[in-house]
């Protein structure tokens, strides 16, 4: 992309002085003629592959057109295709298109990955965005990659289709949308990205650029659903011939097997007119057996231009029910209602969307053509869940059983397997929504992987891991797959799960319903406790007769082993005799504690059994600036599906609804930090058991907090400069590092949390920073510091607010010394108070020396590591040295921000003595 910054400018004068000869169409004696195309194949054995090579060439190059491909097959094979469509003569589409399919077959040596290819002179010529004005010098070349799969366990693979051919006109000014709607019949996943047109295998085209960049803008610009597939290029600013390269990757099992690049052109012209409308709604999923019927209002908003609406997808494609699509396939007056039918099958089933793209083409242009609006349908056809699902406790486990015979079961493709069963402990506190099957997410673990046990005529499932006292929820998912050679399922495909049920063993013991605050006190507050009595059948009163003891277990520190609560206990002598079997618990601290509770039941003076325990909610508030946060717990044996936030304003004499939220923390903006709110949550539940009810409803105790600013204000950015980092002369005097601190993103824009800056600094880079100084205004971003040796050092800063809640460092910045040491190369030690002392010239932030002085012979007479030198001329045993030339070599210790390092320069030369 160098070409960009490079390039860019050249490249648009040469455009704009030759923009009308491309206007007008002008063509070169020998023009090419490749336009767009793409390989795709079909495995047709387990080696062998039938490939299509589809091109779309310039008819008027005429002298160029091609009967017969030279094919690159990626195994060191070539070969020749022969045109296989219109009578081997390829096939007039208009616009000066010729539509040409070369197709053959290939056995392969064996399985391994290969790139098909295959490459052919040249690409049309004045293409703005390769090699230009050249790109009729630039050859074109498709390939596409396939990698054969073992057969025995993963199934055969073909490519993709792409279903949607690339001839559309874009118009300067106005948005270009265009999609290849590719279609995989193996139910593998696909994806998209944009890359570079291809000149030969591995070799880019020279000199390319992404058409938003001739004319870029903010108004200028493209972009590519990785999922859909819609490439979409916003405002074009300038007419002519544009290239890109789709790659459309296959996968399977998170592993990309396949990949295709439809190399295609966009004719930009200028248009004095709108494209058509299309109504339509984008993404849609059904029950397979529906049958989907939409309408799509078509319009131009140019009087007297006819308008073709026409539509390509997989639903058009399938032999067994057909999509329709009534619009007469012809160029009509708008506006008008075009309508999709398509009735769907269990044969339709999929984990992907099928995409219909929907056409709506103009005669602007004349003779049939015009411009065009694109719109993308979705459709997810979704296996029927299994009905009737039901579940009760047998000896053993509980039985599940389901409808038979399952409404797609007699399915081809893709082939019924059998069904899932997926359990959790406890409901499930969300619901799927309609276009989602798997239910991991509502954690449900599958616990059989595929039945199709029948018991009287029913689909049935005993679940024998199963403990008593706990609640097991169910739902059942319907499984497709296809199969590999051998049998193996790929490309698994689930239903939409079945309605939950839920059930326990055996009910054989109380079961909590409520454990909810009453009075929120220090002192003086109440629990409020229910539970049921155990199920007569499951008990078996027989072999544990009466009486019968009822004994609440209480803590509020969750600690159940011995916690009986002496002010509660009832003994029947009879199972049906009545039971009380609410209590509320008075004289607790339920301000501060959270409260939990138990039911120990006696048959016959024995301890049968101890219920599961439930706890009260217990709330926290976390304060902050504006708002405030907060956090509940609760442990329950039941299902909890709903929390609702009620707050008070006034101390909790009332309370009004905030919200609703699944999550056990809220945060509630507040208007002020100034008043005090209070709050208590209400939970709604479920055990999702007969004759146990529907809704349990319990409320935490009241909470209060005020608000109050504890949130720094947002971190700065930081830069620093210095006389270091300009090229003038330096002035000594200038020796100071200067700071300048902004706020960057938009929620950081004005000051208003701001009351000041901290300064932190060390003088080598790795050393922790220090705090040095603070400013004392928001108004003031920028700080002059002078280190107490050179210039270098490291800087971070911090804002802080009125509360003096301090925010994260900034970015740190480290900036250096520029070190700079010179020496003379005479001087005159003869006592006249002037030039007596052999001192630098330059002596900038250098650390030490190591300097030595030789005489004529080599001899060492003079030695120092202070860098100022101050040499007298006399030898370092104090005898005056002769006038004469004397020789030295300086090794020069630089102070920099890293530390002390040693330059790589050694400084020699000579000096002069004169006396």
């Amino acid at each position: 992309m160098n070409i960009v910054g490079q390039h860019m400018g050249a490249l648009m004068l040469r455009y704009l002085l030759a923009i009308s000869i491309l206007a007008a169409g002008a063509t070169q004696a020998n023009a090419t003629h490749n336009r767009a195309g793409e390989i795709t194949y079909r495995q047709v054995g387990p080696l062998t592959i039938e490939v299509k090579v589809t091109t779309y060439t310039k008819i008027s190059s005429g002298a160029v057109d091609r009967d017969s491909l030279e094919f690159q097959w990626g195994d060191g094979t070539t070969t020749f295709i022969q045109r296989t469509n219109g009578g081997g003569d390829g096939v007039n589409i208009g616009r000066d298109i010729r539509l040409n399919e070369y197709v053959d077959t290939h056995t392969y040596p064996g399985r391994n990955t290969y790139t098909l290819g295959f490459q052919d002179p040249n690409r049309v010529g004045g293409i703005l965005n390769v090699n230009w004005p050249n790109s009729i010098d630039v050859r074109f070349f498709l390939s596409t990659t396939l990698t054969f799969l073992d057969p025995q366990f993963d199934g055969s693979n073909s490519s993709p289709e792409l279903l949607q051919p690339p001839v559309d006109i874009a118009c300067v000014g106005k948005r270009f949308v265009h999609n290849p709607n590719a279609y995989d019949r193996d139910g593998d996943s696909l994806s998209y990205e944009l890359v570079t047109p291809f000149s030969s295998a591995n070799e880019e085209v020279p000199n390319y650029v992404l058409p938003d960049l001739i004319g870029a803008g903010p108004e200028n610009s493209i972009s590519l659903n990785p999922v859909t597939g819609e490439f979409v290029w916003e405002s074009p600013q300038f007419q002519g011939d544009y290239n890109i390269a789709i790659k459309i990757n296959e996968w399977r099992n998170g592993v990309v097997i396949s990949s295709i690049i439809r190399d295609m052109q966009i004719s930009v012209t200028q248009c004095d007119n709108e494209p058509p409308t299309i109504d339509n709604i984008e993404e849609l999923c059904v029950i397979a057996g529906e049958k989907i019927e939409l309408n799509f209002e078509v319009d131009d908003p140019d009087v007297g231009q006819l308008v073709i609406f026409t539509a390509t997808g997989a639903p058009f494609l399938f032999d067994d029910s057909q999509a329709t699509l009534t619009s007469d396939n012809s160029y009509l007056s708008p506006s008008y209602t075009a309508s999709f039918e398509w009735q769907t099958t269990c044969n339709h089933i999929s984990d992907n969307f099928y995409q219909v793209v929907l056409k709506a083409e103009d005669n602007f242009f004349g003779d049939s053509l015009g411009l065009v609006t694109l719109k993308t349908l979705r459709i997810k056809v979704l296996g029927p869940s299994p009905q009737e699902l039901t579940s009760e406790s047998e000896e053993g486990g509980i039985r599940l059983s389901w409808s038979s015979p399952y409404s797609c079961e007699a399915a081809e493709d893709p082939f019924f397997q059998g069904f899932s069963v997926w359990r959790k402990v406890g409901s499930s506190a969300m619901e799927l929504d309609s276009c989602t099957t798997g239910i991991e997410k509502l954690g449900y673990s599958r616990i059989e992987f595929n039945t199709k046990e029948l018991l009287d005529g029913t689909y049935t499932y005993l679940d024998e891991e199963v403990e008593n006292g706990i609640t097991y929820c169910y739902r059942v998912q319907a499984e497709f797959a296809q199969l590999s050679a051998t049998g193996i399922p790929y490309n698994r495909i689930a239903s939409i799960p079945s309605l939950e049920v839920c059930q326990q063993l055996s009910r054989d013991l109380p079961l909590l319903t409520k454990c909810s605050v009453v009075d929120t006190d220090r002192t003086n507050g109440s629990v409020s406790v229910s539970w049921t009595k155990p199920l007569p059948n499951d008990l078996d009163t027989i072999t544990n007769p009466g009486p019968y003891t009822y004994e609440i277990l209480y803590s509020n520190d969750g600690n159940l082993s011995s916690a009986v609560l002496s002010q509660f206990s009832v003994t029947v002598p009879h199972f049906a005799s009545d039971v009380d079997t609410t209590f509320v618990h008075q004289g607790l601290n339920t301000l501060d504690l959270q409260h939990t509770y138990a039911i120990n039941f006696y048959a016959n003076g024995l301890l049968y059994g101890q219920s599961s325990s439930a706890s009260t909610i217990y709330l926290s508030i976390q304060p902050s600036d504006m708002e405030l946060a907060l956090s509940w717990s609760v442990d329950v044996p039941w299902s909890n599906t709903a929390y609702t936030i009620y707050r008070s304003a006034d101390q909790g004499a009332t309370f009004t609804l905030l919200d609703s939220t699944t999550a056990l923390t809220y945060t509630d903006q507040v208007p002020d930090n100034s008043t005090e709110y209070c709050y208590y949550i209400e939970s709604t539940g479920t055990y999702a058991l007969a004759s146990l009810p529907a809704i349990i409803i319990n409320d935490s105790q009241i909470a209060c907090a005020v608000a109050f600013d504890n949130v720094p204000p947002c971190t700065p950015d930081l830069a620093v400069s210095n006389v270091c980092q300009q090229e003038d002369p330096i002035d000594f005097e200038d020796l100071v590092n200067t700071l300048r601190y902004t706020y960057l993103g938009t929620s950081c824009l004005d000051l208003f949390d701001t009351e000041g800056f901290y300064v932190y600094y060390s003088a080598f880079e790795g050393e922790p920073l220090a705090k040095i100084d603070s400013v004392e205004t928001a108004n003031q971003l920028s700080y002059e510091h002078m280190p107490d040796f050179g210039i270098s050092g490291c800087y971070a800063v911090s804002a802080y607010d009125a509360n003096r809640n301090e925010s994260e460092l900034s970015n740190v910045v480290c900036v250096d010394n520029c070190p700079l040491y010179e020496l003379p190369n005479t001087f005159t030690p003869n006592g006249d108070s002037s030039n007596d002392f052999y001192t630098p010239t330059v002596n900038r932030f250098i650390e030490s020396v190591d300097f030595k002085v030789y005489n004529e012979w080599g001899n060492l007479v003079w030695e120092t590591t202070t860098p100022e030198l101050l040499w007298d001329g006399n030898t370092s045993g104090n005898r005056e040295l002769t006038e004469g030339t004397y020789y030295y070599t300086c090794r020069v210790f630089e102070r920099r921000v890293a530390g002390v390092t040693e330059s790589p320069n050694v400084l020699r030369g000579h000096i002069n003595i004169l006396r």
